[in-house]
């Protein structure tokens, strides 16, 4: 039965991050169900390159992961422009007083046990109060484009003549937005053989944040359910990143075409549980628009 939340509870942008996967998307799951916007990703790492473009509200960790660690990782976080007063909680196995002293004096404002109960989960974001200017968002940025639907767009030949036209030379941030929709769609279609029409695409400071929901084909989903120990996540993650760095020469130019900017690298992202597809720009300079 899906849980409803109370009626005084503002939608929050919650960041997930755990190496164990199977239980980051389950919590992701709950955090969505729970009538949040979440964003899962599987490592430290990640997880600092992803944090600035997703601008969430709270930031879900576990403590123990590998290359970079739940304390590492907020430790570094907390000295990222806008994150030294976003609401860090620590979600491990650790039960010891020693862990949880640790994890508070790297920058932890609580700690939950696993498994986490609804209980812990509401009371986590029952602490969280959004601000009615977040943090580290662009002001140009829209609220409906968070919301489900398919993003506007602009065929690219339509930009080029939009832009022709102008003694600047560039699009507006939205026809940008616009432009790149309609490029990844078509891209979709094109070099992958099929599409979906929920792509949103958020362009904030110096990165490009295209997300794509129900990206799993039906396929792909018996093949999760098929497989045992993971191999069949396993594969369709490694298949679409392989796809996508195969592609990259086409997507960054469309990105450099939209934008201006050309693009610097690449994160690749898909949760087989949720079936959204995010993919992470970050530019080698800032856009230029009219």
């Amino acid at each position: 039965m899906r849980k409803t939340v109370p009626t005084n509870h503002k939608p929050l942008r919650i960041l997930i991050v755990d190496d164990n996967r199977d239980g980051a998307d389950a919590l992701g799951l709950l955090v969505e169900a729970l009538g949040n916007e979440a964003h899962v990703t599987y490592g430290g790492t990640q997880a600092l390159d992803v944090a600035s473009a997703f601008c969430p509200d709270l930031i879900l960790v576990d403590l123990l992961m590998p290359n970079m660690n739940g304390c590492e990782l907020v430790t570094q976080l907390r000295q990222k422009p806008g994150f030294a007063h976003i609401r860090m909680v620590a979600v491990t196995g650790l039960k010891d007083e020693g862990h949880k002293t640790l994890a508070l004096k790297s920058g932890f404002d609580a700690l939950v046990v696993k498994p986490a109960t609804l209980e812990d989960i509401n009371s986590a974001l029952a602490s969280v109060v959004p601000t009615a200017t977040p943090r580290s968002r662009s002001p140009k940025r829209s609220p409906a484009r968070v919301s489900p639907g398919t993003e506007r767009r602009l065929p690219m030949d339509e930009a080029r003549r939009i832009r022709s036209e102008r003694p600047s030379k560039s699009l507006t941030q939205a026809e940008g937005e616009a432009a790149i929709c309609d490029g990844v769609i078509r891209f979709q279609e094109e070099y992958l053989g099929w599409r979906s029409d929920q792509v949103h695409v958020h362009l904030i400071k110096d990165f490009v944040l295209v997300r794509i929901r129900g990206a799993l084909t039906l396929a792909e989903r018996q093949l999760c359910n098929s497989t045992s120990s993971g191999k069949g996540r396993d594969l369709i993650k490694q298949t679409r990143k392989h796809l996508l760095e195969l592609a990259r020469p086409m997507l960054a130019s469309l990105i450099h075409e939209a934008t201006g900017a050309k693009v610097a690298s690449m994160h690749h992202d898909i949760s087989t549980v949720t079936g959204e597809e995010v993919v992470l720009f970050s530019l080698a300079e800032m856009p230029r628009f009219e």
